[in-house]
C-alpha cells in the first residue's frame, strides 16, 4: 500500500483551489467610527491558498470615502488590480480598497468591478452582529473538536513536560491537529504565562506560555490556551496546547506527529 503524502493544503506544492461563494451573512465595514460598506450581497474570493476575501458591490460603499489611488499590483489569481484610498475627511488609509479590473479566469469574472477592502486597513468588520477579527471566516473551513484516548507526549529540553491519555484534539481545515491537554497532566512548573496573545476567527483569543530551558532561559510562547474561547469552541476552554517546533517533539501514541 503506498502511503498517503504528508501534505498540507496550503503547502507551496499543493494543487491551488479557488472558488467564487456567494455570502448569506450581512458583512459591514467600518473605519473612521462610521460604516463604508455594507452588505448581504457579499461575494467570497477563497483558496487552500490564501485567506478568504470579501468582494462587495460598489452600491454597498460609500462612494464619498474612495479616492482613486495611482498603485497597482496583481493579483496571484485575479490579475491586474485597481486601488483607492480611503479617506473620511478625518481619517485616511492608503491603498485600502482594491478590485479587479478585468480577471483572466472566467470563474473569477462575477468579482470583476466589486470592492474588496485591505483586512488590517479598516477598523472593523461584522458578520451580522458580531465583530470578526484577523481575516474573514472562510465557509470551507471546519473545526472538529474530539476528546480522545491516545496517549500524548511533549518533551521540552530533554525532559517529557506533558503526559496525558485524555487529550482533546482539533481537527482544523488546511492546519496540523492540535492536541490541547488538560492542565493537571503538564508540568506547569516548566511554563511561565506570557504577555502574548493573539486572536482566532474560530477560536477566539488565545493567551500564551513560555517554556523554562534548565540552564535558567526563556523559550518565548511555546504553548498557548483559549480561557474564554467563543461559543462554538467550548471544549478546548482552559486545556493547553504545544507547538511542534517549540518543544523538542510530540509523541501520539508512541509515534512521533
Amino acid at each position: 500500500m503506498t502511503a498517503a503524502p504528508n501534505l498540507q493544503p496550503r503547502e507551496a506544492t499543493a494543487p491551488r483551489l479557488v472558488n467564487v461563494l456567494h455570502s448569506p451573512k450581512r458583512i459591514r465595514v467600518k473605519f473612521g467610527g462610521r460604516t463604508i460598506a455594507d452588505s448581504r450581497n457579499v461575494l467570497v474570493l477563497r483558496s487552500n491558498h490564501f485567506l478568504p476575501i470579501y468582494f462587495f458591490p460598489p452600491s454597498s460603499v460609500d462612494p464619498s470615502v474612495l479616492k482613486p489611488s495611482l498603485h497597482r499590483e496583481p493579483h496571484a489569481v485575479g490579475g491586474e488590480t485597481a486601488y483607492w484610498d480611503i479617506d473620511t475627511g478625518d481619517i485616511s488609509a492608503a491603498n485600502a480598497a482594491w478590485s479587479f479590473v478585468s480577471p483572466p479566469d472566467e470563474n473569477l469574472s462575477p468579482l470583476a468591478g466589486r470592492i474588496a477592502f485591505t483586512w488590517k486597513s479598516v477598523d472593523q468588520w461584522f458578520e451580522e452582529e458580531e465583530e470578526v477579527f484577523v481575516h474573514a471566516r472562510d465557509p470551507y473551513a471546519r473545526i472538529d473538536v474530539l476528546q480522545g484516548s491516545s496517549h500524548v507526549q511533549v518533551w521540552f529540553d530533554g525532559d517529557i513536560i506533558a503526559d496525558s491519555h485524555r487529550p482533546v484534539l482539533l481537527f482544523e481545515t488546511h492546519l496540523p491537529t492540535r492536541f490541547y491537554l488538560p492542565a493537571e497532566d503538564i508540568r506547569l512548573e516548566r511554563l511561565t504565562a506570557s504577555n502574548s496573545t493573539t486572536r482566532c476567527p474560530y477560536k477566539g483569543i488565545a493567551s500564551y506560555w513560555s517554556g523554562l530551558l534548565k540552564d535558567g532561559s526563556v523559550r518565548p510562547d511555546i504553548a498557548w490556551s483559549y480561557r474564554d474561547p467563543i461559543d462554538e469552541m467550548p471544549k478546548i476552554k482552559g486545556l493547553i496546547a504545544f507547538y511542534p517546533q517549540a518543544v523538542d517533539r510530540i509523541h501520539l501514541d508512541g509515534q512521533p506527529v
